[in-house]
């Protein structure tokens, strides 16, 4: 199908001033692959007529959020068509004494936490990027941040979820309260699958009340290794934590620049925070401190109200706040909690070989580590085959201590250089058959996921 009767059929059914094609398209390119079209469905029967009409067409089609997580993923085997998301941003349904909320996918999550702050309730999601993060995309991507140490991913929130698959059929899964019947929970089968499956239209949350206080403890350390011991003792104690976070020496500078915090030069921080009612909230905090000092701690101190705030703003944006040098990847280690200082050294051994700098913030206490390869200082631009080889050398390290790695971003030519999922084992034939039945044509984001799927 041509481009210009692409969009004649996609104006037919939302208006043509929802349509974008041409020049209007680069912007929504997915790893160099650029769209014939753009277009923006209004509501759920508009999605599935969209879906229906390039169904029909076989025309390969990627879902469009807000564009934050659009660097997870493999080269698209295709690119005819971009879903944008942006006009399904409403709140369906709120039932504040039931602790639920139903939204849909294109909304974003600043709005929909102000939309429930009201209610003195949150939705704690806290991915990289928030601040521009939509529900879909989220959710697509299974994303989190430090609040997952306390309340768990995207996968423990959902209770409910729509679907518009890839013939336009819409389905929904589970229900709108949080008690739900006994069986199969369909909407794990989504949450995380980047869009193959399904494009999801909206969700049904978990909610959960807003803490009356809450205070954040940063520790500083001279190594990594009393920092990680202060956090094991932490979570062996009877501290109940929100948020538990590592940053290294290389990531403690910027976050601390962005935050207004003077951190010394060289120095590994730990934040930990703490949400309760005031008493709990100072006893715990006091804990915390008494705790890292014995650890080693060369410095704490309280950080709370709008610094605090900064603080973990930078914490979960630091791929955009940190100015270090130009990003070249973004890669995510899944480890045992013992092995996170590690994990975190030896990629900063190989960084250092290819003339990058590597960043690291860790959710320590569930081994996740985000690690930000950034040019170095006055060194030339690094070659990308290295690059790619020095991820391809960390991943076989990370899997070699039971551990996993994929890449969260980089340049279209380290992605064809190197897996950006790494092996997924015995999974991936069920996958393929899970593939084969919901987008039996591999019209849905065709190539992104693991496997080629």
């Amino acid at each position: 199908m041509t481009s210009e009767r692409l969009t004649g059929r996609l104006a037919e059914i939302v208006g043509a001033d929802q349509v974008l094609a041409t020049a209007s398209c680069a912007a929504y390119a997915v790893d160099d692959h650029v769209p014939k079209a753009i277009v923006f469905p209004g509501d759920a029967q508009e999605l599935s007529k969209v879906m229906k009409c390039a169904s029909s067409e076989r025309l390969s089609v990627v879902p469009w959020g807000n564009g934050t997580q659009i660097g997870l993923g493999g080269i698209p085997a295709r690119i005819d068509l971009v879903v944008g998301l942006k006009r399904l941003a409403r709140i369906i349904d709120h039932k504040p004494g039931d602790l639920t909320a139903t939204v849909e996918a294109g909304m974003l999550l600043r709005e929909v936490q102000a939309s429930l702050r009201p209610s003195g309730q949150f939705l704690p999601f806290d991915p990289i990027g928030y601040e521009r993060a939509t529900i879909g995309g989220i959710l697509a991507t299974n994303a989190s941040g430090p609040w997952r140490q306390r309340y768990g991913t995207a996968r423990d929130l959902v209770i409910g979820i729509r679907i518009v698959h890839a013939d336009g059929t819409i389905t929904k899964g589970g229900a709108k309260v949080v008690k739900n019947v006994s069986g199969y929970d369909i909407n794990k089968l989504y949450v995380g699958s980047l869009g193959t499956l399904g494009i999801i239209l909206e969700a049904t949350f978990r909610l959960y009340p807003l803490p009356a206080v809450e205070h954040t403890w940063i520790a500083l350390f001279p190594t990594g290794e009393p920092a990680a011991c202060a956090v094991a003792q932490i979570l062996h104690s009877t501290i109940v934590c929100t948020r538990v976070e590592l940053l290294s020496s290389v990531a403690a500078q910027p976050v601390g620049r962005q935050a207004g915090c003077a951190f010394p030069e060289g120095t590994v921080a730990v934040a930990v925070s703490v949400g309760s009612v005031p008493e709990a909230v100072d006893a715990q905090i006091a804990a915390i401190g008494k705790l890292c000092r014995r650890e080693g701690a060369v410095a704490g101190f309280l950080v709370e109200g709008s610094a605090q705030d900064s603080l973990w703003s930078a914490i979960c944006n630091f791929s955009s706040a940190s100015t270090d040098g130009r990003p070249w990847a973004t890669l995510k280690a899944s480890v045992l909690p013992t092995h996170v200082v590690d994990t975190i050294d030896h990629a900063e051994t190989l960084a250092r070989n290819i003339g990058l700098r590597s960043a690291a913030i860790s959710e320590a206490a569930c081994g996740i580590v985000r690690l930000y390869w950034r040019g170095a200082p006055g060194v030339t631009e690094p070659d990308l085959i290295s690059i790619a080889k020095g991820i391809d050398e960390l991943r076989h390290w990370v899997v070699r201590h039971g551990g996993s790695l994929i890449i969260l971003s980089a340049p279209s030519a380290i992605k064809a250089a190197v897996d950006v999922w790494g092996p997924v084992g015995a999974a991936l034939t069920l996958m393929r058959e899970l593939k084969q039945q919901f987008d039996p044509f591999g019209c849905l984001s065709p190539g992104r996921f693991v496997g080629g799927i």
